[in-house]
This record gives structure tokens, C-alpha cells and sequence, in this order.
């Protein structure tokens, strides 16, 4: 006979059951399971009578959500809620009147798949996905480790409008990024925020992040500038690394693969005094052979040797007040990746054709007569294998690069009260670069460059949290102190110059700078419904630099001739051509050699070698006010519809190269976003669908022109501001999970339309015009769109399969900015459309523990340019790596 329970029997029975019985991932289904605990500690349940029922809670503190039930089976960070699902309140109640105190579980009547809640930080307090009104990306551990993401730039391929590159086309190490069209160009702040655990890298360098002992990673799309600050005009990335808690985990994961891949990752973590002090460790080594060969001598490049290291320390001193110490190395010794030639400039009076004839033509009179010797010609050519390079700059050049980064950051959250609390985030961060640049992609030397690098940068931030019913605050303070020092030697031969070889010394250059900003931003609940986001950011950046440098400048013989169409071509010559060539009946004169300020120094009938230093200071500051407001309507509980404008602000700086001795300034960059948006749960929580559509107006975007000095013709990088420019587009990103067991659909797109509407040059000698016509801005591709199907197969008690295939699809896109679409060798940087083709196959014990996963990346082999740089009469790049594979077994203990 049943036996009659009672609502409030059951539930104490339930309650009194689960706290024995349910795990941190709640893997039974117990009603004792409806409220679940998340903030400091995310992945552990509590059971009982909550304090308060909060719907948000300050990033890194404790607070409580009601949440559906969950079963041990995961896919890729969505739950697959087979037999647990609870319905609503009153079908719940209903469900355990009716039941016995032993059946808990929910009938398979209710079964379905449910997408798991996302939690994310993106407006510095912890909350659920699909609550915050902005364009925000999430992507957990498993779904990472699913997808085959091992560094940060891979991320681009799991969201629409963004690109994430290593900048291999100038400086391996270092990464770009850029969203919806705006980031930073080589030798600029970045545009796109980079955040670890709460700590803004001030130089990307070092930030290409190995993913490993990783939470989350955030994309946070559009201008962050109220709550993030500087650099944030296209939106922020932010690396959230998995805490230590009481349980203890450890795992271990070794991979080989293409290029024989030695990667190993291990973590442990667990309490050292439990619920009291907790520590974790965690290790990333990568190493493979090179795939780029060295057509000058066969050695190899672009292969890894890095090490990454994190350990971390948490002490929860009393309830209320909560330490975490982290700390991070990381050492790269890689053989880097060389810059390969992709276009080389041969007309007009200084392309490579017209250098060429100028430097060898005097052999025809008398060989040996000309600068290079019989036979010998510019090296024009371009490679015919994408991994193939030509370079001399081996030893002193890119057998020297090297790469370490040493960070520490201490947070402290202190909760003042049941509304208060109060954070700090303190950190300090070195970093050590040699990086070599060969600009030409040849054996040849046109222009070489060693540079050494040292940078310490300290910040302080201060965050003050509030939080009631209908209102969440946060007001902050931001400190960032960053410097660093800079030694460099750079080459230039007459190849590069024709009349000259130029040698910079660099003995000091070091550059300052200092941050300050201010900040709030509240969250008000107008109405059930209805919430209204205001917030505003003041920044002051303060910059100098003070450099010191001699250059060794050689003046090389030329002579004109008396024929025609030699009259007005200077023929250099080397010193056996400068003694025989004036003999010559149709000699005319030498070219006077001159000083830096224009005064005849020599006759120019032999080599002439000066040196004069070339020192640079400045000094200036920027500051901006940069506000946001957005309002939100919840339209139902499974729909939020919103709409806003928010501002963004890059400080400006300084050209770093020419005579000048003070610094020449550029301006700052500036954006005002307009978006509106929709996020929307259907299909009883099987789909999830989140839009957006935005309007970028974009001001004094900074951009590098490499060219000729006028007074010294040296080759300088100078940095300026374009005029105006406007981009506008639409995203969406579609996750459905369908009535099949174990299936799982993601489809993206992004839409990217852009506009230079102001480029203020030079039409006509002395004349100024706008250029906007002609000119197109690079890392904006017109579409992008990304597709991936993965499928679970239980195998009962012997585990499971997981089959996964993802495209991620690139419209063509320029690589540079801005691009004079008038002149075909700048048409050069366009990179192809392209789609990238992965797939894989994981193997899981039925007791999780185990995991062997088999990849393929790229499997269409498609090479195309990811970036490129423009240095005179040449266009350097870097290419997408080609098909790889890679086999990993992992092992996990919880």
C-alpha cells in the first residue's frame, strides 16, 4: 500500500538524503539540488535554507541561484539532462505529493535536454549568461578541451567577428587582436583588452596564453571602456583560471602529434587546511620540430620549446574575507616563426627594379665597377612553399630570440556587509623579449634588427561592491605603472637604401608609463522587467620616453654619366669602380656627399663614414571620459531584449623612430558603439539564441607607414591617425540541443560592414584632400560563420564516444590597415576566404577518469594569410599552419 507523504516530508527527506548523497556536480536528482551555491566556489553545491535568494552576486563572492538539476553526463559545457529535469514549481509539487519518499527522480516523461546556465563575470560580478544585456562569449574547460582550443588565438574560431592572431608576419610571440574591425596594429597599445584572472596584460607580448588549468575563457564584444578602462575600444578577453577548492583534483594529459608534438599538462589542486587554505599547481610544456625550412642553410623554424607554469594559494580567513595569491612563468626558447615574403615592390623609381639597375649597372663598363658584383642581382623572388623562408640573420639574429614572462597578483575580497564588500587586485608582471626581425625575407641583407627588451609593469585596482534587491553597484580605482627598456641594433645596407649603409645603435630607450581612472557603473532594477545599466569611466594616461642612440652612417660612391638616360641616375660603385669609372670618357661628376643638416662634407669620390647620435625625449598625457547606458526589458523569463551606447578610448603616443629630437605625437583613438540585442531560451531550454546588431563610429584610428626619411634616408616607422571611420554589422550564435540523446548544433555568423569615410593625404604636392575612397581597413572580414555538430554515444558500463566536426568559415579580409586600394602591391595583404575544417573523436571511462581524444585540424589543408607587415619594397606575412593531428590521453581524478 503507497503511503502518503507530505510536501514538506518529502522535501525534509530529500534534503536530508542529498547531503550524503550529492556531489559537487549534483549527480543525483534531489530536490535538495534546487538551489545551488555558486560565486567563490562554482562548482560546489550547498544544501539547506539559503541565506538570501540573490540573482547576483559580486565576481568572486558566494551567492545563490535556483537551478535545474543536473545528471554526471556533460557535453562540451552543456548538461544533457536526461530523467532529471524538474517542470515548473507547481509540477514539481505536485510530482513528490504523488510519489513515494523513495522516487525522487523525475518520471522519463519529463525527459529532455536542457542547455546548462553559463556563468560569467562580465560586468565584474558573477552572473548567468543570458542576464547580461551585451555581446558576451563563454566557453568552459570541457568544451574547450573538446573543441581542441591549446592557445588563445583559437578562440577566433568559436565566435563570429573576431580575429586572434600571433603576428608571425613581424614578431613571433606576440599576439593581435581584433573584434568587429577595431584592435591594434603592430607597435600599438592593444584594442582589445587581455585579462588573466582579473590582471590586465599591458603588453602583448607573452600574451599568447597557453590554455591549461583554465575555468572559462570570456569574449566580451564592443567597447568595454566603463568597467575595463584602457584599451578595450573592440572589447576584452578574459582567461579565468579554475580555483582550488576542498575536493582534490588532479590531472594529467600528455599529446603527440604533427611535427612530433610533445605536449604535456598536469594539475593538482585540493586543501591543504580544509575549508580554510587551499592550493593548486599547474603545468604546460609544449615542444615540436619545425615546419618552416631555411632555403639559405636547411635549418628549421617556426617550432615550439615553451614552458608554462601557475600555481595558486587561497585563504579563506573567516567568512567574509577570502586571500588569493597566483603566480605564473612562462619560458619560450622556440626556434620562432620567420616572416615569409609575400610581395616584392619592382616598379617605380624605388622599387627593387630601379635599386637593382643603380647597384650593378657599372659592371657593364667595368666588371667589377658597380656596388654588387658580377653577376649578382637583388634578390626579387618569392617563395613557392609557404613554409619555405630565406634568411642569413641566423646567428645574433633569430637564434637569440627568447621570450619569459613572470607575473604574481594578490586578490583580497572582503565582504563589509550583506550588501557591501570590497575587492583589490594587486599584480606585478616582468617580462624579458630578444626579438629578431629580418624585414626583408631573403638571404640578402636589406634591414636587420636584434632588439632586447626588459618590462615590469605594476597595477593596483579597487573595486567596491553593492548589492540589494533592485540595485547593483560597483565603483572602482585603477593604478597601472608600466615601463620598460629597450637595447637595439639595426642594419641597413644600400640594398634597402641604395646610397648609404645606416647603423642604429640603441643604448637606451626606455619608455614610462602611468595610468590612472576612476569608475562606477549601477545596475537598477526598475521593474521586474525592466533594468536600466548606467556607467562612465575617467582615464589619464601619462607617457614619455627618453632614447639614446648613435648611427653609423657610410656614404657610398655614385657617379652620373654623360649617356643617355644615365644623365640623372646616381650608378653606385664600389671602391674598384669609384678609381676606374672617372677615367671613362663619358664620366660626369660624383654625387657630393653631405651631413645631416645638408653641408658638403666630402666629393664623393670615396666612402665617407660619420656618426652623429640621434637621441629622442617626450613627454604628454591623455585623458577621457568614456560613459555607457543600456536598458533591458525581460520580455518573459526566457527572453532579454536590450539596447545601449558605450564609448571607448586608446590613448595616443609617440613615433619612436626619425632625426626628431623630440618625439613626434600621434592621437588617440576614440569609439562610440550603438548596439541592441536579443537573448532568448526556446524549445523548453534546448535552444539558445543570442543577437546583436551594432554601430561602431570610430575615430583617429592609429596606423604605421614605414618609409624614407626625407632628411637622412633612413628607413622610420611613423605613426599617425586616420580620420574617421564607421563600422556596422550583426552577429548571432545559435546552440541547440535536439530530441536525440547526446547531439549537440552550434551555428554562428557575423556580418561586418566597413567604411573609411575620412583619410585626410597628400593628393597633389603641397595640396591636402580626403583619400577615403581609395582605402580599405584591414582584420574586418565581411562575413563570418562557424558551424560544429557533436554527437555522445553511451556505451553502458564501457564509457562513451564522442564524435565532434566544426568549419569555422572566413570571408577575404585585408591584413594591414589602412590599404591604398589604388596601388596593386598593397593589394598584396589580402588574404583569401578560407574554412577551417576540424574534427575529432573522444574515448570517456564510464568512470570519467579516463580520455583519449584523436584530432585533426585544418584538415583541408587551406594556408592562408593570418598578417602581414609593409617595410619599403616589401610586404612580409605569415601564414595559417597547415593539416595537423594530434593524439591525447588524459587522466583526471576528482
Amino acid at each position: 500500500m503507497r503511503k502518503s507523504v507530505s510536501t514538506s516530508q518529502a522535501t525534509a527527506s530529500a534534503l536530508a538524503t542529498s547531503r550524503g548523497a550529492c556531489t559537487a556536480e549534483c549527480q543525483f536528482s534531489l530536490p535538495g539540488c534546487i538551489l545551488e551555491r555558486y560565486g567563490s566556489r562554482l562548482h560546489q553545491n550547498k544544501h539547506g535554507v539559503p541565506r538570501s535568494r540573490t540573482a547576483n552576486a559580486p565576481e568572486g563572492r558566494a551567492g545563490w541561484r535556483w537551478s535545474k538539476l543536473t545528471s554526471p553526463f556533460r557535453l562540451s559545457g552543456v548538461s544533457m539532462y536526461r530523467n532529471t529535469i524538474l517542470r515548473p514549481a507547481l509540477l514539481g509539487l505536485s510530482a513528490l505529493l504523488l510519489a513515494p519518499t523513495s522516487a525522487l527522480v523525475p518520471s522519463a516523461v519529463y525527459a529532455q535536454n536542457v542547455i546548462e546556465e553559463i556563468l560569467v563575470t562580465a560586468r565584474k560580478r558573477t552572473e548567468n549568461l543570458q542576464e547580461v544585456p551585451a555581446a558576451v562569449s563563454a566557453y568552459g574547460a570541457e568544451e574547450l578541451r573538446d573543441r581542441g582550443v591549446d592557445n588563445i588565438t583559437e578562440v577566433a574560431r568559436l565566435t563570429p567577428n573576431i580575429t586572434i592572431n600571433e603576428t608571425t608576419g613581424l614578431l613571433a610571440g606576440t599576439i593581435q587582436v581584433f573584434i568587429r574591425g577595431i584592435g591594434n596594429d603592430p607597435g600599438f597599445d592593444q584594442g582589445v583588452g587581455i585579462y588573466v584572472d582579473d590582471v590586465y596584460l599591458n603588453r602583448t607580448g607573452g600574451a599568447l596564453l597557453d590554455v591549461y588549468d583554465i575555468e572559462r575563457i570570456e569574449v566580451l564584444k564592443g567597447p568595454q571602456g566603463h568597467l575595463y578602462g584602457r584599451n578595450t575600444i573592440g572589447g576584452a578577453l578574459k582567461y579565468v583560471s579554475r580555483e582550488p577548492d576542498n575536493e582534490t583534483r588532479m590531472r594529467v594529459e600528455g599529446k603527440l602529434g604533427e611535427d612530433s608534438l610533445r605536449k604535456v599538462r598536469a594539475n593538482l589542486s585540493g586543501a591543504l587546511v580544509e575549508d580554510t587554505l587551499f592550493g593548486s599547481f599547474a603545468i604546460s610544456s609544449t615542444n615540436h620540430d619545425g615546419y618552416q625550412t631555411n632555403l639559405y642553410d636547411g635549418s628549421e623554424f617556426a617550432g615550439a620549446d615553451r614552458l608554462a607554469v601557475r600555481g595558486s594559494l587561497i585563504w579563506q580567513a573567516s567568512e567574509s574575507l577570502r586571500f588569493k595569491l597566483v603566480g605564473d612563468i612562462l619560458r619560450d626558447d622556440s626556434d620562432p616563426y620567420v616572416p615569409t615574403r609575400v610581395a616584392v615592390n619592382l616598379g617605380g623609381p624605388s622599387g627593387l627594379g630601379a635599386f637593382g639597375a643603380l647597384l650593378s649597372t657599372a659592371n657593364l663598363f667595368v666588371p667589377g665597377a658597380a656596388y654588387l658584383a658580377p653577376g649578382q642581382m637583388l634578390d626579387a623572388s618569392l617563395p613557392t612553399n609557404k613554409d619555405h623562408v630565406n634568411t642569413a640573420f641566423i646567428e645574433g639574429g633569430f637564434d637569440e630570440y627568447e621570450l619569459d614572462t613572470t607575473g604574481v597578483s594578490l586578490t583580497i575580497d572582503w565582504d563589509l556587509n550583506d550588501a557591501w564588500s570590497l575587492k583589490s587586485v594587486t599584480a606585478l608582471r616582468d617580462g624579458d623579449f630578444v626579438n629578431p626581425f629580418d624585414f626583408d625575407g631573403t638571404h640578402q641583407v636589406f634591414i636587420n634588427t636584434l632588439r632586447n627588451r626588459k618590462s615590469r609593469d605594476w597595477s593596483q585596482e579597487l573595486q567596491l561592491h553593492y548589492s540589494a534587491s533592485n540595485v547593483n553597484a560597483v565603483a572602482g580605482f585603477y593604478y597601472l605603472d608600466g615601463d620598460f627598456e629597450n637595447t637595439q641594433l639595426t642594419t641597413q645596407t644600400p640594398l634597402l637604401r641604395l646610397l648609404t649603409t645606416h647603423v642604429k645603435r640603441t643604448h637606451q630607450d626606455d619608455r614610462g608609463l602611468e595610468s590612472i581612472a576612476f569608475y562606477a557603473n549601477v545596475d537598477w532594477d526598475i521593474t521586474e522587467q525592466w533594468q536600466l545599466s548606467v556607467g562612465g569611466r575617467y582615464t589619464e594616461d601619462q607617457k614619455d620616453i627618453d632614447q639614446l642612440a648613435d648611427v653609423t652612417l657610410t656614404q657610398h660612391v655614385a657617379a652620373f654619366l654623360r649617356l643617355p638616360g644615365l644623365e640623372q641616375a646616381p650608378l653606385v660603385l664600389s671602391p674598384t669602380g669609384a678609381f676606374i669609372v672617372p677615367n671613362l670618357p663619358f664620366f660626369n661628376f660624383f654625387l657630393p656627399h653631405r651631413d645631416t643638416r645638408g653641408n658638403i662634407i666630402g666629393l664623393g669620390n670615396r666612402e665617407t663614414v660619420i656618426t652623429y647620435p640621434e637621441n629622442k625625449i617626450g613627454d604628454d598625457k591623455w585623458s577621457e571620459f568614456t560613459p555607457s547606458a543600456r536598458l533591458s526589458f525581460r520580455a518573459s523569463d526566457d527572453t532579454l531584449l536590450y539596447a545601449g551606447v558605450s564609448t571607448g578610448f586608446k590613448s595616443g603616443g609617440f613615433t619612436f623612430t626619425g632625426p626628431a629630437y623630440n618625439a613626434l605625437t600621434y592621437e588617440p583613438e576614440t569609439v562610440t558603439t550603438y548596439s541592441v540585442g536579443v537573448k532568448t531560451t526556446l524549445v523548453d531550454g534546448s535552444l539558445r539564441f543570442n543577437a546583436e546588431a551594432f554601430l561602431n563610429d570610430y575615430q583617429d584610428k592609429q596606423f604605421t607607414v614605414i618609409a624614407l626619411d626625407e632628411q637622412t634616408g633612413a628607413l622610420i616607422q611613423q605613426n599617425d591617425n586616420a580620420g574617421e571611420i564607421e563600422t556596422r554589422g550583426f552577429e548571432f550564435e545559435l546552440l541547440w540541443l535536439p530530441p536525440v540523446d547526446g547531439l549537440a548544433v552550434n551555428l554562428n555568423l557575423g556580418y561586418l560592414d566597413v567604411k573609411v569615410k575620412e583619410l585626410i593625404d597628400e593628393v597633389a604636392p603641397g595640396v591636402l584632400g580626403n583619400v577615403a575612397d581609395n582605402h580599405a581597413m584591414g582584420y574586418a572580414p565581411e562575413l563570418t560563420v562557424q558551424a560544429r555538430v557533436q554527437y555522445t554515444a553511451n556505451l553502458g558500463g564501457m564509457g562513451s564516444l564522442t564524435f565532434g566536426a566544426d568549419a569555422d568559415y572566413r570571408d577575404k579580409m585585408y591584413t594591414d590597415s589602412p590599404i591604398d586600394l589604388t596601388n596593386p602591391f598593397f593589394l598584396a595583404a589580402e588574404s583569401d576566404d578560407r574554412i577551417l575544417a576540424n574534427a575529432f573523436v573522444t574515448y570517456r571511462s564510464d568512470d570519467s577518469r579516463w580520455r583519449v581524444t584523436l584530432e585533426g585540424k585544418n584538415l583541408g589543408d587551406k594556408r592562408v594569410l593570418e598578417n602581414t607587415f609593409n617595410v619599403s619594397n616589401f610586404i612580409l606575412g605569415g601564414y595559417q599552419r597547415g593539416r595537423t593531428w594530434g593524439l591525447t590521453v588524459a587522466y583526471e581524478m576528482n
